[in-house]
């Protein structure tokens, strides 16, 4: 049965309870703290809820007799105009107390019959509504008893808000007679809210049932008369009864809860609402400081702990530590030997095995004689050993190799052994304030390895006699080699679009050929830099074999037709799978090298089935191979016929790069040569199916077309003949060309010149400065990525990988102007110049 539950054991089990227990403690602290947070912020709310309440109904209550006072005033007005009995208004108390206002009455056709106090209250025009009201009978709907408010109005006299209240004029038969008005000031309502003991940024006021406000105990003036039944602070409360809300009031911004009373008698709702800043706020000071103590007790008990469990684990290491040590040097093969230099004469304190062993003496001897007297007959010189057996303050570590005649390891000395050699290393233990305590000597028989660093040492030696002509040509690919060629390469590119004149043309045709020759020696001692780096990954597919023959017809042919050979490429519509770009190089070397040593006759490339491989073979009449000479010619360097270093027949470099290509790719590699009768060069490839046809890739286009003419590139090249080259020719392209020779002249560029599209930069510039740095430079002082390319003779890895990270492309020299063009347009264009291309269809060069 499974274990859904591992429980732990050992420290671990006895650590459990501790911290459950601190858990338990920290869970209950704030688990107390929070929850009379809660009830404290619960009491809070509902004893304010308590308090609006009591006064929404002490409010609605005056309200209502405010208003029952003038309805009864209306009511008498009535019954005065019904019977026809004269108003004896001035002598009422309520008109004497302020009450109301004015009081104006409207006969049937709206004109003004009567009007009593302040008459200029209210413009007469305003009051059509509510006349229309009265006089179709609508005052009866939702209205209590016919008692109808209307809308605050300030007096155009005083400015003073007041609330009209009006009542239907009726005749003894019941028709309309007219309208009773009392225009009631809004003051009477706002000195009673003043009264009231409310707290700081409270609020009072009453409203009618349909949203517009009447008064209010501040901002009378700001606030009259505007509904709030659309907004959140407007909730639906039925008659009698309170509704509470909590919410930002849209007067003034304060956030306020809110208590509503809808009343029963009248159309009117009172509005009581409490800060909520005033309310919480001496709460909310006070949780936040119980948090930060609850924080910062949690923090302490948690430091505690885990100081507690720290030092635990420490000590528990430190244990299992020494144990381990104590066990690893008891059964170490090398002699270790403990001195305390704490105590005079530094003597030893512990040996282990081994140790007595190495030495020739029993076990347990050394332990408590003097370090020096142990060691003494180690070494002759004592120059190093003597401070430290002595406990000096200033020793350091010293080591020395001796010999020991006639020991053996199975028993004593003069035994008639070989001799062995040993390695005694000893260093001083220092402890605080850098003094000695102690001193640590390994004893090692290093015999063997005194043995194997004799015959390594003489194999280096004879490695390096070996390889001191390898060295020489490798070196002709170095930087100070290419930069001569770059500048010819650019320069003869210049005059080739300047030159119109046949002859002229002719010799630069001549100059092409002799660059191409020189390029393709460079490249081959890069190509085998490479191989041996390991940068060259293959990327195998299946393609068919006629692409690459077709390909090395169109390379090759020129060189047959002017050498007066005949080259004849049988077809060939097999597919293989294997990397295409490779392969391709694996054949190409093996046809230039049939053409090089091939004077006259015919060359041959075929293809021949065996089972379920491919072997491609090239056939020449040329000088031919000598049996003993056939595997040597697969090496660097290495030539047949070629005794006087003849450049034109190359540097003795492509097969060697056969060789590597075809034991990377696992295609195996022979050869049946006759000296004076030509040689035949086999590769086996894996045949494969042919693939499902793909829909045709549509054709790529001129880079010319795609460039963007115009643009600015920065040059940055410390050799003046170089760089003198590189302008020209890209000036010639149609962009405009800032030159630099150094670092320093590129940033002094930027700042004269607008900002370049591209940068093209060599690798080693003066003064310590790279391309590299000059590029990072120029975006970062001119805050955006601009394209890069580096131009190096140098072919280190080391390149590549700076390249990458800095996002820009890299090209060895001597750089084709095909190449520097299309990799400027790449970088003016970068989606629109990298198409998606079919599998084998574009070639991949090894010194990309």
């Amino acid at each position: 049965m499974r274990r859904w539950i591992a429980f732990p054991r050992g420290l671990e089990a006895r650590l459990v309870l501790p911290a459950v227990a601190v858990a338990v403690a920290i869970a209950a602290l704030w688990w107390t703290l929070l929850t009379r947070i809660d009830r404290e912020e619960r009491f809070l709310d509902q004893t304010t809820r308590q308090h609006t309440a009591a006064m929404a109904q002490l409010v609605e209550e005056q309200a209502i007799a405010t208003f029952r006072r003038l309805d009864d005033l209306l009511i008498d007005v009535a019954s005065h105009v019904e019977k026809d009995i004269p108003l004896l208004i001035p002598t009422r108390r309520s008109f004497e107390e302020g009450l109301a206002a004015s009081i104006r009455i409207y006969d049937a056709n709206s004109w003004l019959s009567m009007g009593l106090g302040r008459t200029t209250t209210r413009n007469p025009v305003l009051e059509w509504e509510e006349f229309a009201r009265h006089k179709s009978g609508a005052h009866r709907k939702g209205n209590q008893k016919g008692f109808v408010i209307g809308l605050p109005f300030v007096s155009p006299g005083a400015s003073d808000v007041f609330i009209p209240v009006s009542r239907r004029l009726e005749g003894a038969d019941g028709t309309f007679r007219g309208v009773a008005v009392i225009d009631v000031p809004a003051e009477i309502f706002s000195r009673f809210y003043g009264r009231l003991d409310l707290p700081r940024d409270s609020s009072v006021a009453i409203a009618r049932a349909d949203g517009p406000l009447l008064a209010r105990q501040a901002l009378q003036d700001q606030v009259f008369g505007r509904s709030f039944r659309g907004s959140g602070l407007w909730p639906e409360a039925g008659s009698g009864t309170v509704r509470h809300h909590r919410v930002v009031s849209p007067v003034d911004g304060v956030e306020r809860i809110y208590a509503f009373r809808a009343s029963a008698d009248y159309p009117l709702m009172t509005v009581v609402g409490e800060s909520v800043e005033t309310v919480f706020g001496a709460w909310r000071q006070n949780r936040f400081y119980s948090i930060i103590w609850a924080a910062a007790t949690t923090a302490v008990i948690l430091l505690f702990t885990t100081a507690f469990l720290v030092e635990l684990q420490r000590r528990r290491h430190g244990d299992r530590a020494l144990r381990i040590r104590n066990r690893a040097m008891e059964w170490s093969g090398d002699g270790i030997l403990i001195a305390d230099a704490t105590r005079p004469g530094v003597p030893v304190v512990y040996t282990n095995p081994a140790f007595s062993r190495l030495m020739g003496i029993g076990p347990g001897a050394a332990d408590g004689r003097a370090a020096r007297e142990v060691l003494a007959g180690l070494i002759g010189d004592e120059a190093g050993l003597g401070p430290l057996c002595d406990g000096a303050g200033d020793a350091g570590d010293m080591s020395a190799e001796f010999r020991r005649p006639g020991f053996s390891l199975g028993g004593a000395a003069g035994t008639g052994a070989s001799e062995v050699w040993l390695e005694l290393r000893a260093s001083p233990v220092r402890g605080a304030g850098g003094r000695l305590v102690s001193v640590i000597a390994t004893v090692r028989d290093i015999t063997e390895h005194k043995t194997a660093q004799a015959a390594l040492a003489e194999a280096r030696r004879e490695a390096d006699r070996a390889n001191i002509g390898k060295s020489k040509f490798l070196a002709a690919a170095s930087h100070d080699l290419r930069q001569p060629v770059q500048s010819l390469m650019l320069l003869m590119e210049a005059l080739s679009a300047r030159a119109t004149d046949p002859a002229m043309r002719k010799i630069l045709t001549t100059m092409d050929r002799a660059l191409g020759a020189l390029k393709l020696l460079l490249d081959g001692l890069l190509d085998v830099s490479r191989l041996e780096a390991g940068a060259v990954e293959p990327k195998r597919a299946v393609f068919p074999v006629t692409e690459l023959l077709d390909r090395i017809a169109a390379n090759s042919r020129p060189v047959a037709v002017r050498k007066g050979l005949l080259l004849h490429i049988m077809p060939c519509g097999a597919h293989v799978d294997s990397d295409p770009m490779l392969l391709g190089r694996i054949l190409q070397n093996l046809v230039e090298n049939a053409l090089r040593y091939t004077n006259r006759g015919r060359i041959l490339v075929g293809c021949r089935r065996r089972g379920a491989a491919l072997r491609i073979e090239v056939w020449d009449t040329g000088i031919g191979i000598p049996t003993d000479r056939q595997e040597d010619i697969f090496q660097e360097f290495v030539q047949v016929g070629n005794a006087s270093r003849d450049r034109d027949q190359g540097l003795g470099l492509g097969l060697a790069v056969v060789r590597r290509l075809a034991g990377m790719l696992d295609h195996p590699v022979s050869l049946r040569s006759e000296p004076g009768r030509g040689s035949v060069f086999r590769v086996e490839v894996p045949l494969a199916d042919a693939p499902a046809l793909a829909e045709t890739q549509p054709g790529d286009f001129p880079v010319t077309a795609r460039m963007r003419a115009g643009a600015r590139v920065l040059v940055v090249e410390d050799d003046p003949i170089v760089r003198e080259g590189l302008c020209a020719m890209i000036r010639q392209w149609g962009h405009e060309v800032f030159p630099a020779a150094s670092f320093g002249e590129a940033v002094e560029a930027l700042r004269r010149h607008p900002d370049p599209d591209v940068i093209v930069a060599d690798y080693r510039l003066g003064e310590g400065h790279t391309g590299t740095e000059t590029i990072r430079e120029v975006r970062r002082r001119s805050k955006r990525p601009i394209p890069g390319i580096l131009v190096t003779g140098d072919t280190a890895p080391e390149r590549l990988a700076e390249a990458e990270a800095g996002k820009f492309s890299i090209l060895h020299k001597p750089v084709l102007a095909d190449d520097l063009r299309r990799a400027i347009a790449q970088a003016l264009a970068p989606t629109a110049l990298a198409p998606p291309a079919p599998s084998g269809a574009a070639p991949r060069e090894l010194v990309d």
